[in-house]
C-alpha cells in the first residue's frame, strides 16, 4: 500500500513537472506564429504564461488583447493591470498606453497627472507616440502647467522620428507661431511630410499653406523635406 501511494505521488509530481516544463517552453515566437495565423485564443493563452513569468513584451501584448478584446473579452481593468506590469519594467509602449488609460479614465480612475508621469517616462525613452501625447498635455495644460514651448519641442522630437501626428502639429505650430517663431516654409515642410502618409488634415493643410505662399517659398519647403528624407533614409511616399 505504501509503495502504491508513493508511486501515485511520484507520478503526480512528474505530471506537474511536465506541465510546468511545457508551460515554460512557450516562446514569443510561438505566440507570434499564432497571431499570424489569427489564432487569438492560442496567442492569448501563450501570452498569459509568459506574462506571469514577468516577460515585459508578453505583458504588453496581453494588455493589448484585453484592451481590444482579442482572444478574450474586453477588460479595461485587466489591460491597465498588465500595461502597468510592463510599464514598471521600463517598457516604453506599455508606459504610453498606460498613460492613455489614465488620460481617458479607462480601467483606472481618470488622472491627468498620472498620465503625464507615464507619458514622460515613455517620451524620455524616445517613444515618438508618447512624445506627441505628452506634447498635447503641455499644449492643453492637462496634468501639467501649460507650456507651448515645451509642446513645440516634443512635437519636434516626435516629428523627427517620422510620427505623422507630431509632424502635423509641428507644422501647425510653425504656421501659427505657437511655442516658436512663425515660419511658413518650415510649416509647409512638415505638413508635406505628414501629408505623404495620407493624413487628411495634413493634405488639406498643405493646400491651404501653399495658397498663402510664393513659389520660391514652396520650393524651399520641398527642398527641406527632400533633405530630411535623405538624411533619414526615407523615400518619398
Amino acid at each position: 500500500m505504501v509503495r502504491r501511494i508513493f508511486k501515485l505521488i511520484t507520478t503526480a509530481i512528474a505530471v506537474v513537472l511536465l506541465s510546468t516544463q511545457a508551460a515554460f517552453a512557450v516562446t514569443m515566437t510561438e505566440v507570434a506564429e499564432a497571431i499570424k495565423k489569427n489564432d487569438m485564443d492560442k496567442a492569448f493563452d501563450g501570452l498569459q504564461v509568459l506574462a506571469n513569468q514577468k516577460h515585459p513584451d508578453a505583458q504588453f501584448l496581453l494588455a493589448m488583447m484585453y484592451e481590444k478584446g482579442r482572444g478574450t473579452e474586453v477588460n479595461q481593468e485587466k489591460a491597465a493591470e498588465w500595461y502597468k506590469a510592463a510599464a514598471e519594467q521600463g517598457h516604453p509602449s506599455a508606459q504610453n498606453n498606460l498613460a492613455q488609460l489614465y488620460n481617458q479614465g479607462r480601467g483606472v480612475p481618470q488622472d491627468y497627472k498620472e498620465a503625464v508621469k507615464w507619458f514622460s517616462k515613455a517620451a524620455d525613452a524616445g517613444n515618438a507616440t508618447a512624445q506627441y501625447n505628452l506634447a498635447l498635455r503641455y499644449a492643453k495644460g492637462e496634468g501639467v502647467e501649460k507650456d507651448l514651448g515645451k509642446a513645440f519641442e516634443l512635437y519636434r522630437s516626435s516629428a523627427e522620428q517620422n510620427n505623422v501626428f507630431g509632424q502635423f502639429n509641428l507644422a501647425y505650430s510653425y504656421a501659427t507661431g505657437e511655442g516658436t517663431d512663425k515660419n511658413m516654409v518650415e510649416a509647409l515642410r512638415w505638413a508635406m511630410l505628414s501629408a505623404e502618409k495620407k493624413f487628411p488634415r495634413a493634405i488639406q493643410f498643405v493646400s491651404f499653406l501653399g495658397s498663402k505662399m510664393s513659389q520660391e517659398e514652396i520650393s524651399k519647403a520641398e527642398k527641406l523635406a527632400n533633405e530630411w528624407r535623405k538624411d533619414k533614409g526615407i523615400g518619398a511616399q
